[in-house]
This record gives structure tokens, sequence and C-alpha cells, in this order.
């Protein structure tokens, strides 16, 4: 088995000078096979009794060989919901170690279950969809919708590629579409450092930035995704290291995530996260480039190489591509800063018109 490294996170609060809490929780990332990593997790810390979370897909795919190799007890999360989430904590009081093993609803249920019953948290991914693999934020729905709210990291994460790549095509492709996003998200946290005084990390910055820079690369000389997939692990685990040492999702979530969470509210999930955040990067980065003096003059994170990232990996370059009505795309511009009226970003700072979103959309491309 291979340990990954991180060294940016191992600056202290006083060494980045930020005043972000530096957050540690995270010890080690392991890629090898379960049969491998899991049996050694009394050596690396863990203590027993073992509680299992999975949903009904991913028991077949992972969850009854985890069960097995720690002779642990399973649990079935039902619904990416609060609800959910606190049903099965109250289940699991005694357990020492809770492991997720599945895609963000399972891991956010699972880090959630953890956190509230006061045990050791082991992140599995069944699939490379998102940055929560090791971030401390939860996302779940409530009777208010979709919410997050900060809980902690896992102790440890495992990755097993073989279960990696046998994952869905259209959640590895959600993957990509997840870190690409950060090309909008840390311009607008920059715009919130430049305009209203907003805390910043350097530390979180150089994780975020290492992310972009390798998997752009990766992208741009692949012969296909199966090819990128450790160069996709390892940005997303950068991602959910910077959320972790700042204690909240500033760094990786800005206004192209306020576009994705608009159309939660408004259809529902219907496409996976990272693709949501996708066509909210296009949308983001034309606003960007239209009004922000400071957007990106490398050309790596410029619109017309966003397209062609897009393009090689197979997220959407146009609204014909996904069943997304014209009019609900005009309605996230105006709107979606109202999700977050306390997160800063370029939808603050310029609100858009019923115009100016007509005029973002389609510097967009997408339509």
């Amino acid at each position: 088995m291979k340990k990954l490294e991180f060294k940016h996170a191992l600056k202290s609060r006083d060494e980045c000078g930020c005043g972000y809490p530096h957050d540690r929780s995270l010890e080690a990332v392991f890629i090898g096979s379960l049969e491998e990593v899991v049996p050694k997790f009394g050596d690396l810390g863990l203590e027993p009794p073992y509680a299992v979370f999975y949903d009904e897909i991913t028991h077949k795919v992972a969850g009854s060989r985890v069960e097995e190799l720690l002779g642990a007890t399973g649990f079935l999360v039902t619904a990416p919901t609060f609800w959910n989430a606190e049903e099965l904590a109250v289940k699991v009081r005694g357990a020492r170690s809770i492991v997720g093993v599945g895609g963000g609803t399972v891991i956010d249920v699972a880090k959630y279950a953890a956190y509230k019953a006061g045990a050791s948290f082991v992140s599995i991914p069944t699939a490379p969809s998102h940055d929560g693999i090791v971030s401390p934020i939860v996302s779940l729905f409530d009777e208010g919708g979709r919410k997050s709210i900060l809980m902690r990291s896992p102790r440890l994460a495992v990755i097993d590629l073989e279960i990696i790549r046998s994952a869905p095509r259209r959640l590895i492709i959600s993957g990509y579409g997840d870190v690409l996003a950060k090309i909008v998200s840390i311009k607008d946290w920059q715009l919130g450092r430049e305009d209203v005084g907003e805390p910043y990390c350097p530390t979180a910055e150089s994780l975020i930035l290492e992310s972009l820079g390798s998997l752009t690369s990766s992208i741009m000389r692949s012969g296909g995704l199966e090819e990128s997939l450790e160069p996709l692990i390892r940005a997303l685990i950068n991602c959910g290291v910077a959320m972790m040492i700042v204690g909240s999702s500033r760094p990786a979530s800005g206004s192209e995530h306020l576009i994705s969470h608009y159309l939660d509210m408004k259809v529902g999930r219907k496409y996976p996260h990272g693709v949501q955040c996708a066509i909210g990067t296009l949308l983001m980065a034309a606003y960007h480039e239209m009004r922000n003096p400071d957007w990106w003059m490398d050309e790596r994170y410029r619109l017309k190489m966003i397209r062609e990232y897009f393009r090689r990996v197979g997220l959407p370059i146009g609204l014909d591509e996904v069943e997304l009505k014209r009019s609900l795309i005009i309605n996230a511009i105006i709107e979606a800063w109202r999700i977050r009226p306390d997160r800063y970003t370029i939808l603050h700072k310029y609100r858009p018109s019923v115009k100016d979103a007509e005029l973002i959309l389609k510097e967009s491309g997408l339509g």
C-alpha cells in the first residue's frame, strides 16, 4: 500500500499566519486494496467495535467486504438527509470507529454520525465524484433544502483504485468538474479578501493550486479518464485538506457552487454534483472575465481552456447536452447569491440583472 503525503498541510497556524485553525484530523491517506489496508486498522490506531455505513449499491461494491474484514456491524444509509444521519448516529452509539463506504451521501452521513457519536471516522470512497472524501464538511438535506455544516475530517482514508476504476463514468466525470470548479472558487475567495477584508489562507491556496495544476496537466496529456485517476484522487484529497485546515468550504466553493445549489433547489440532484458545478464554472468564469480585472492571466485557467478541459473529460459545454431550461439558468445566475448572502463572490459584488445573465450565458458558450 502507498501512503500519500501532504507536506503543505503540516504547516501550523502560526507558521502560515492566516488565523485559520489548521486542523489536522486527517492522519493518513492510503492507496491500496481493501484486503491490504483494512486489516491493518488496529495497527493504525483505530479501535473496535466498528460500524460500516453503505447504501444498497456500495454494499455490493465494497461494503460487504469491509464488514467481513473488520467483523463489523453494517448500517444502511437510505437518504441524504440530516434525519437519516441523526437516526444512524443514535444506532451506532458505542461504536469506536465508523467507516463510510460509498459516494457523497454515504460518506457525509457516516461523517455526521461519527462526529455525533464521538467515534473515529474512516472514509472509503467508491467513486471519485466529489471533494468531500476527506473534507470536514457535511452537505445534507433538511426541510429547508440542502445545507452544509462543519463536522470533522476522517482520521484515515483508503483509496482502492480497482474500486474507483469500476465507478460509473458519470461519477468520474463529476470529480473532474468538482476540482476544475476551483478555478472560480479561489478567485471568489480572493475577491472576499480584497473587497471586504476576509481572512485568506496561503496554505489552503497552495493546495488548491497544486490540485488544479496537476489535474489540468494530466487532462492534457492523458489518453483517457482511467489513466488520470490517481491525479484526480490526489486533487480531490488536496481540496478536502484545504477545507480541513480552513475549517470551512470557502477555498473550494464559490459562485459556481451556488449555481449548483440553486439547481438542487429547483430540480433536485438531476446531475451529479460536479457536473452541476461545471455548468456553474463556465457561467462564473465568463462573469469573472467580463467584470473582474484580477481574473486569471494564466491561459491555463481562462474560459477557453476550461471549455477544452471539459470537452476532453466529457463535461457539458452546451445547454444542448443537458436537460436544463435556459430560463432556469438565467434565474440561477440572478438569484443564486441569495442562497448564501454571507459568502462574498462575483455574484454578490455585481448582482446580475436579466440582461447581465443573458450575456453571461452567451459568453460562457453554454447557449
